[in-house]
């Protein structure tokens, strides 16, 4: 009969076996499970805020497709939902630890006393409660299997003692357990019913317009080459939501740009002009379809995600197709007969072509302050051919889906709402792919977020290239407090903007590399030097804060 194990050692060897390599945490959390992580090898990074810990955990499991894993005592509880939340939003695989009060101790307002699950409970795939120690072999194995099947989506256990220590210290009876099937995503790629699948071959090949809509389910199923064999053999035009940027060539004469609110204006148009439009891994959501305009709700639509309740959620009477993106992909691929639409593939690059030349006067400009839109060229120019470009939301989302172009080989991830995300989630990204140039794009706003974290990727030798987009300003905001203040503009400007703050001095402080760049010729070498610099580096650019992001539609 196997040895007894202490609850600490059956929580360490069971995430072992199921491949975790890294924990990403706020001190005091499972400090004995901490310590055998550091006998096996597995890397320790320890944060400054829980929050920032969740973005790590979300960075490194939208990188690998394993889960991240995130922990803190009870107290932080809090601030680690708030990282979770963007994981959720993401669709990102991430197991949270925390820390709770023993039942003795609960309703009796004690030190650091919470019901922890609630602030879990809309936020998860699976919300546990451990409170003893022979509970983990069953919890353990269901978090791993709830995070990464179907849609993947982040997972929580409140461990009894505001550090798990109870649990750590607790026997377990039974052996370790670890199903390795469910160390990544996907454990299963299932296949559409056969009858819809020929309902929606038959759609396609008598559509005359038709348009392939992806996002992030696409990306996170590696569907791209299926995707991109499907519309090359229909000739069907793809657009991409900002989640799905890089999974196809930008290049491409099949690619007709980012679509949605947050998209491009020919992506739009041609979403909209299509008779079929033909959804692969994308939530029907607002920003996608521009509040459920783009297409109108009584285009034809054939949806494929791997979550049921995604299809026909707001296009009632579509063709869904419930399977994985890349084995429906190639359902459709053997079933639709090979077709040539010139007319309307003439009609979608016309549009591509007006909206980047539209483009091309701001990112050829010369000006100072230096136009986002050059900005965005030059890094365009500057990004090593296995780079993964990760943007924070708002404008820096906006600017980066519709300014650069990504080439094959590259990799666009971007903040699914959070402000402040993309930096502690580049350090995640970085430890997921040692290997390859992380490049952070964020705006000034967004860095004051966890620009602590500096010190965490020095400690750590994190080494990621940090471009701040530094408008000294909020400017996204602009629009909207512009209507609020109308009669008394003199006053608006302290609500949005900030002083001149040199971030160059603060990264050195920490131990960075840092330079600002003013001039946009300075700023490929800039780059060139931030990767070979052996440090986590910094570029502070300086931006024009009076410029607007491109008209999506």
């Amino acid at each position: 009969m196997d040895k007894k194990l202490d609850g600490y050692q059956y929580i360490a060897k069971t995430l072992q076996g199921y491949g975790v390599d890294h924990v990403f945490y706020v001190e005091a959390m499972l400090r004995m499970v901490n310590k055998e992580f550091g006998e096996m090898g597995v890397k320790r990074v320890m944060a400054h805020s829980e929050n920032a810990a969740a973005y790590m955990a979300d960075g490194y499991a939208r990188m690998s497709g394993k889960p991240g894993l995130c922990m803190c005592q009870s107290i932080g509880s809090e601030n680690l939902a708030g990282g979770i939340h963007e994981a959720w939003l993401a669709n990102s695989p991430v197991i949270a630890f925390t820390g709770k009060k023993t039942p003795e101790y609960q309703y009796r307002g004690c030190y650091q006393e919470a019901d922890h699950r609630l602030l879990y409970e809309g936020i998860t795939k699976f919300n546990a409660d451990i409170s003893t120690s022979n509970q983990l072999p069953t919890v353990l194995r269901q978090c791993f299997r709830a995070a990464v099947t179907g849609k993947p989506r982040p997972v929580h256990a409140d461990l009894s003692n505001h550090t798990g220590r109870v649990i750590e210290v607790g026997s377990v009876n039974e052996p370790v357990c670890v199903e390795t099937k469910y160390s990544a995503y996907p454990p299963y790629r299932p296949v559409a019913d056969l009858d819809v699948v020929k309902e929606a071959v038959k759609a396609i090949d008598q559509a005359s317009a038709p348009v392939i809509v992806i996002g992030r389910g696409a990306m996170i199923s590696d569907a791209g080459p299926e995707i991109y064999q499907l519309a090359q053999k229909g000739d069907i035009p793809i657009v991409t939501s900002p989640d799905g940027k890089a999974l196809i060539d930008e290049t491409d004469g099949l690619w007709c740009g980012i679509v949605g609110s947050y998209g491009m204006d020919c992506a739009n148009k041609v979403t909209l002009d299509a008779d079929l439009v033909i959804f692969i891994g994308t939530q029907t959501g607002d920003q996608t379809t521009f509040d459920w305009k783009v297409p109108n709700t009584e285009t034809k639509v054939i949806q494929i995600d791997i979550d049921p309740i995604e299809l026909g959620k707001n296009y009632p009477n579509s063709i869904g197709l419930l399977g994985d993106a890349k084995a429906v992909s190639r359902q459709l691929l053997a079933g639709i007969a090979a077709a040539t639409r010139i007319q309307w593939k003439e009609q979608c690059q016309a549009y591509v072509k007006t909206t980047l030349a539209d483009y091309a006067k701001y990112q050829q400009s010369d000006a100072l302050p230096m136009r986002p839109e050059r900005l965005c060229e030059e890094i365009s120019k500057a990004l090593p051919e296995n780079a993964v470009l990760v943007a924070d939301t708002g404008y820096s989302a906006v600017w980066s889906a519709t300014m650069l172009r990504m080439k094959p080989g590259q990799k666009y991830l971007r903040a699914a709402g959070s402000l402040g995300w993309s930096y502690p989630a580049s350090l995640g990204v970085k430890c997921a792919a040692k290997d390859r140039p992380i490049i952070c794009f964020t705006g000034d706003g967004a860095f004051y977020y966890h620009l602590n974290e500096m010190e965490t990727a020095v400690r750590n030798q994190i080494h990621t290239v940090t471009i701040i987009n530094n408008n000294e300003a909020l400017v996204q905001c602009r629009p909207d407090l512009s209507l609020v203040y109308k009669n008394e503009m003199e006053k608006m400007p302290r609500r949005y903007q900030f002083p001149d703050v040199d971030f160059c001095k603060i990264a050195e402080t920490y131990g960075c590399w840092a330079k600002k760049v003013i001039k946009p010729e300075d700023v490929g070498e800039a780059i060139k030097e931030a990767l070979a610099c052996g440090k986590p580096a910094v570029i502070d650019a300086r931006t024009e804060q009076a410029a607007d992001v491109p008209k999506a539609f």
